[in-house]
């Protein structure tokens, strides 16, 4: 009879405690905080990703997409080919704070694999969502000057702004699924790092409309009502090469401005300098994202919180003037299409 007693005080504090069942599904190390300087945890998302689920035609555009922009720096020789820098000059001490806050993996030693690794995996997200957020978690010394700083990768899903603030919305279904509470988190505006796919492409709006649509397109090889008539041993004048054609015709369409060639199926409908044409304006597009993501690296740099009074840079690299010097010749037929290949690789 006491442990029946025990057991009804015991669920009613729990109870009391926690009213509304906001902690129902909580196991601490599930929200990824670093250190006591984190405000934002860490959601699957997965509920958000019914529109357009990473499959298909849409895997394969995002990965041609984001990895040509940055070259790998893994092997030495390779990381020699694109230095990097820091402007004005600084002691390595600094730069290994900065390497070290840019990086998720911990590239202390060499600036140039984490300004690589930030890119790259920003230029990903971009592809994926649209937009990037990261929430800039550092800590300073007694002079108030910066010791250590990190870029948290955030979920875009569920997260908003009003006024000065940004919200984190945890709805009870992400809150069961990520192992975390259900709440609403306050993050100052200062704190978040935030680069949105480029306007000239059409921003997010662009970016979720194709992926949902090359998602969609590349559901069925061939579609059911085929099928249907193939177990009927009937036939009824499909014709899968047209059909195949088609689709290809409307993901051309989809994809002009990034210049997709869908893996080489574009050789099979256009010329040669068509092709190129398509080429030149996906290294203008990589080079637009990764001026644009180290533009804004720059800017979170210098100012609030952190206050670096530090620019960095690489060398090297391709960039929009190159392009559209390739361009010029490419219509001024005054250039051979390998010389382009090797002008515009990284």
């Amino acid at each position: 009879m006491n442990n029946f007693i025990k057991k009804i005080k015991g669920a009613i504090k729990s109870f009391l405690k926690d009213p509304l069942f906001l902690r129902r599904w909580e196991e601490s190390w599930y929200s990824r905080h670093r250190d006591d300087n984190q405000l934002s945890v860490r959601i699957s998302g997965r509920h958000r990703r019914k529109a357009y689920p990473y499959h298909g035609d849409s895997f394969m555009f995002i990965e041609d997409m984001y990895t040509g922009i940055m070259p790998f720096m893994i092997y030495r020789g390779e990381r020699e080919k694109y230095p990097a820098r820091i402007e004005p000059a600084t002691t390595p001490q600094r730069q290994r704070l900065i390497a070290s806050g840019i990086s998720q993996r911990d590239h202390t030693h060499f600036l140039e694999d984490a300004i690589c690794e930030f890119v790259r995996t920003t230029a990903h997200i971009l592809f994926s969502d649209g937009v990037a957020f990261y929430e800039i978690v550092y800590k300073k010394n007694e002079a108030g000057e910066i010791e250590s700083f990190d870029f948290e990768l955030l979920q875009p899903f569920y997260l908003f702004r009003f006024w000065k603030n940004y919200y984190q919305i945890v709805p009870w279904w992400e809150a069961k699924e990520s192992h975390i509470r259900v709440q609403i988190i306050k993050i100052p505006a200062e704190k978040i790092l935030r680069i949105d796919f480029p306007k000239q492409y059409g921003g997010k709006r662009k970016v979720y409309y194709l992926l949902k649509r090359l998602y969609q397109l590349s559901k069925e090889l061939i579609p059911k009502f085929q099928i249907d008539s193939m177990g009927k041993n009937e036939n009824i004048g499909f014709d899968l090469n047209e059909f195949s054609r088609v689709k290809y015709l409307e993901i051309a369409k989809l994809t002009k401005e990034f210049g997709w060639n869908q893996r080489q199926r574009s050789d099979n409908y256009i010329t040669e300098y068509y092709s190129m044409e398509r080429f030149l304006r996906e290294k203008k597009l990589e080079a637009t994202i990764r001026a644009h993501i180290l533009k804004k690296l720059n800017e979170t740099l210098n100012r609030a919180p952190l206050n670096l009074g530090a620019k960095i840079a690489m060398d090297n690299l391709f960039s929009i003037e190159d392009v559209e010097k390739q361009e010029k010749l490419l219509k001024e037929g005054n250039v051979k299409f390998m010389d382009i290949f090797n002008a515009l690789k990284t």
